[in-house]
């Protein structure tokens, strides 16, 4: 129901042309509302797309809506290849923390275009300014009076970050799309959320900014949540509150199984 009141007041909230001549002026707001507030996750999803409708307030032909929406946080461990003795070996793993599981951009132009280099940085909006971080490989330190921070292997670290966006862009998880916002008559606009079948389940946030003259005037935030439904949830639930107790389960139902199909084949 509050979604669809939602949708409804984006309907109301852009002033009629002679409400707009006769109020006084007033600053740039967003209002957004997504068709779906809560995706379950069965046995049989195959991805799903949303759509979201928004309206902002005081647009002008000259702005930009730029839409994120992030996933659920997550800690990784990165391993990559080197030669050693001139043997191809795991080198040591470098942690990440608060890495997104899902993390997408959508934007009525090219990033470049609509947002200035340190807006984009500070917002962490695009893939190029999004933060992985590996606090066990950085430090700070002051250079040209400026504390910054320095990773312990250098450029490597490059390498790191882009493999993990390289493997999510590739299950669908990671993506930036230009254009992927639409804009419609007065101040309405709308987009696509595409979640594909191996969305994580969790609490997301889709963030609704509007830029103009290259920095962010005004912004919206709104929620999603994607949870396991049916027998998958009482399983993941299960799991994640009795983890000891569903590992012994799942070790004596393999030890079962291994033990009912040697009898079958021993009875052959």
């Amino acid at each position: 129901m509050m979604r669809w009141l939602t949708l409804l007041a984006l309907v109301v909230f852009v002033p009629r042309d002679s409400e707009a001549q006769e109020a006084p002026a007033q600053g740039p707001a967003i209002v957004a509302a997504l068709t779906q507030e809560r995706v379950d996750i069965r046995s049989d999803f195959a991805g799903t797309q949303l759509i979201l409708f928004g309206a902002a307030q005081g647009l002008r032909e000259t702005d930009d809506i730029v839409i994120v929406v992030r996933g659920p946080r997550e800690n990784l461990r990165v391993m990559r290849q080197g030669r050693v003795l001139g043997i191809w070996v795991n080198l040591a793993p470098v942690r990440f923390e608060s890495v997104p599981s899902y993390y997408t951009v959508a934007s009525t132009r090219p990033l470049s275009e609509v947002g200035a280099f340190s807006s984009l940085r500070r917002e962490g909006i695009g893939l190029d300014h999004l933060r992985l971080d590996a606090p066990d490989t950085e430090h700070r330190e002051i250079r040209f009076g400026v504390e910054v921070t320095v990773s312990d292997i250098g450029a490597e670290i490059a390498e790191y970050r882009a493999a993990i966006a390289r493997n999510r862009r590739r299950d669908e998880l990671f993506a930036e799309t230009d254009q992927g916002v639409e804009l419609l008559d007065g101040g309405l606009f709308r987009a696509k959320v595409s979640l594909p079948p191996r969305t994580p389940v969790g609490d997301y946030t889709v963030d609704v900014y509007l830029f103009r003259n290259g920095r962010a005037v005004a912004d919206r935030t709104i929620t999603l949540e994607v949870r396991k439904a049916g027998l998958e949830r009482i399983i993941f639930e299960f799991a994640h509150a009795y983890s000891w107790l569903y590992g012994l389960v799942c070790a004596a139902l393999a030890v079962l199984f291994g033990w009912a199909a040697a009898a079958v084949f021993n009875r052959r």
